[in-house]
């Protein structure tokens, strides 16, 4: 071989193929970055709704709130109205001992202001008897206390037009008679007759009146003894808002 072709040096040929390899590179990675971009754009806008969404919800939960909140304080003063209207009591605990309204002035009078209960409650004022006051024991006929009694209520009761429920109750204690043989029954005997009072002798309107009876169900007392028995019958008139 001649020394021109040994001195001769290899030439090294640079191919320009890369820059196509480079520039797909570049054309995906772009396509990733403005996919990731839109994903992004709408978790964004989701999370953006999601908090529209909930402070939507937490504006309405605290306006209900409000309402109800306002609601309460309507049915206090409507408590306290029922009590004020029918025994002039503002502040029945404090009231009821010394207030010079006819019917507990009697109750007064008569040693009974420990046999009648007036106690205010989210469903109205509920006015509850011991039986003894109203009833003979076992019996479900009035007593002549208790007509003079259910004689006041009805006067009060006809000053207003809300409806009335009548509820009767009873101790444990086992009854079986030809008249009541059961407990359920002599609840609801004496209720009625409640009713009955208030309806034909005092003309409250029949259809303002439920009744019901619960026997020795809901006691409010513990039957073990003589005295929670006696707390336990009992006749519950309750005037609702």
């Amino acid at each position: 071989m001649s020394s021109k072709y040994k001195n001769k040096k290899p030439e090294i040929e640079f191919s320009n193929n890369w820059i196509i390899t480079y520039s797909d590179m570049i054309t995906i990675v772009l396509c990733f970055f403005i996919i990731f971009f839109i994903f992004t754009a709408e978790e964004t806008s989701l999370l953006h709704d999601i908090k529209a969404a909930l402070s939507s919800e937490v504006e309405d939960l605290s306006s209900q709130v409000d309402e109800l909140s306002k609601e309460n304080e309507v049915l206090k003063n409507q408590n306290l109205s029922l009590a004020a209207l029918l025994f002039g009591l503002e502040d029945i605990e404090v009231d009821i001992q010394q207030s010079q309204e006819e019917f507990i002035a009697y109750l007064r009078e008569q040693d009974l202001l420990d046999q009648v209960n007036i106690i205010q409650n989210d469903t109205g004022l509920l006015i509850r008897f011991k039986d003894g006051i109203l009833f003979p024991s076992g019996r479900a006929d009035l007593s002549e206390e208790g007509h003079i009694v259910l004689n006041h209520i009805g006067e009060r009761l006809q000053k207003i037009d809300n409806k009335i429920i009548v509820a009767g109750y009873t101790d444990n204690l086992p009854i079986n008679t030809s008249v009541y043989p059961s407990n359920w029954e002599l609840s609801v005997a004496r209720a009625i007759n409640v009713a009955k009072v208030l309806i034909e002798e005092k003309s409250v309107a029949e259809e303002r009146i439920s009744v019901s009876g619960f026997g020795e169900n809901h006691p409010i007392a513990s039957n073990a003894t003589a005295e929670g028995r006696a707390s336990n019958r009992r006749i519950e008139i309750t005037i609702l808002h």
